[in-house]
């Protein structure tokens, strides 16, 4: 005798037992007619294991043709996160963003170009077993002068570079002051974030000059003579306690001064600086209105693509760098 109460149940668990989870479920199947026949699905690796992802296309207008960025859809059963790396196409991707989507019926996500190969020494051997670490760079020469002055009449490169590099043990322990090969230069970090963007760090590069004693450019590594590969840090101790005031949370729209200030016990003051540096990966989101040796203004464009855009303020006094992560809010 059949039992239609049980046959009922069980074919209700399997279409949903509420109209919300019928509905789901049938975007669920949706999605996988959709992926099963999706004509830019292709082979990859996501973190060296093989899968099969969806690629589409990034309006370049978006980011002003800084790269070539793409988004990547998957469905939930692959494990892929912001800071994993794509093979794709003989090339390698870093996955930079993932949307999080109100009905997950699957991850979407945007992907950058590594476009440099970063090495170190760690113990005396390369990082990640010889390989290196992939990384997205950009120039944010665009946003500072590009020199520096020493002295009265000389003028040396000071150019200004943006990383983007997966957080994971060996990355976690580059330290500021830190060199390494861009291209055929020498550049060493300036400015480390490893919150603003969980998965990423997030590292400033500054030019620094070439050292033929130290620096080898065959093999891509400055500072192989050092016995650990990770040079000292450059802050030097001043008296007092420097900082950069100022509202750590900008609106849309509005202009806000930061200053440099050091305090001798309850006596504050301005401090002089060298150098204003303000970088931003997208690089549109702010406009420098003017700055002296000891403030920046700066106006949050009123463009609501900017909503929870990082900038880096920092600020340099000879070798010593000090540094503030600014996030865009709302206007209201």
């Amino acid at each position: 005798m059949v039992d239609y109460s049980s046959s009922f149940v069980s074919r209700m668990k399997r279409v949903g037992a509420s109209p919300y989870e019928r509905r789901t479920k049938r975007l669920g199947r949706e999605f996988d007619r959709y992926y099963a026949d999706a004509l830019n699905k292709e082979p990859v690796t996501v973190d060296g294991r093989d899968e099969m992802l969806i690629f589409q296309d990034h309006s370049q207008s978006n980011n002003k043709d800084l790269s070539d960025d793409k988004y990547v859809i998957a469905p939930n059963t692959v494990t892929v996160g912001i800071g994993s790396y794509i093979g794709w196409r003989d090339e390698q991707w870093l996955v930079f963003t993932e949307e999080v989507k109100t009905i997950p019926s699957h991850q979407q996500l945007k992907v950058k170009h590594v476009n440099q190969q970063m090495f170190w020494l760690i113990d005396g051997k390369v990082s990640n077993n010889g390989k290196g670490w992939g990384a997205y760079v950009q120039n944010q020469t665009l946003y500072t002068l590009g020199v520096s002055n020493l002295g009265n009449y000389l003028d040396v490169a000071n150019a200004k570079m943006m990383l983007y590099v997966q957080n994971n043990e060996e990355t976690q322990k580059i330290a500021i002051g830190q060199r390494f090969f861009i291209g055929y230069d020498v550049y060493r970090c300036m400015f480390k974030d490893d919150v603003s963007r969980i998965g990423l760090i997030n590292l400033l590069m500054e030019e620094d000059t070439f050292n033929p004693e130290t620096d080898d450019r065959e093999k891509r590594i400055a500072g192989v003579k050092l016995n650990d590969g990770t040079p000292a840090q450059v802050e030097t101790p001043v008296a007092g306690t420097i900082q950069i005031e100022g509202d750590l949370h900008p609106r849309l729209g509005m202009t806000y001064v930061y200053k440099t200030t050091q305090a001798i016990g309850d006596d504050v003051s301005d401090y002089d600086i060298d150098e204003w540096t303000v970088s931003c990966v997208d690089g549109t989101s702010f406009v420098i209105q003017e700055k002296d040796t000891h403030s920046i203004t700066l106006r949050i464009k009123d463009d609501y693509r900017c909503v929870g855009q990082i900038i880096n303020l920092i600020a340099k006094k000879g070798d010593q760098i000090y540094s503030q992560t600014l996030n865009i809010r709302t206007k209201y």
